[in-house]
């Protein structure tokens, strides 16, 4: 399921539900699905999610450093070569 954005929180019977939204080819909002997690542990789920969310970003950082660095390092190379 792709989203792209979250249309509406409610709380009722002990269960929170997220309404997500994607936008159609013509420009227009749909709903696609709905999450439903117990009201007694939202606060848990929020923050592993949270938590997920940084751990991923760290690694994408982790892969974009070493990408530029061995983009700099080819390029290094490739201006000795050049200069030969």
């Amino acid at each position: 399921m792709l989203i792209d954005g979250i249309s509406d929180v409610t709380l009722a019977n002990g269960v929170v539900r997220i309404q997500l939204n994607t936008v159609n080819p013509d420009g227009t909002d749909a709903k696609v699905g709905t999450i439903e997690i117990p009201a007694n542990i939202v606060g848990d789920i929020v923050n592993g999610l949270a938590t997920s969310v940084n751990e991923l970003n760290a690694k994408l950082i982790e892969v974009n450093e070493a990408n530029q660095n061995t983009d700099s390092k080819k390029d290094s190379k490739d201006g000795k070569k050049k200069d030969k």
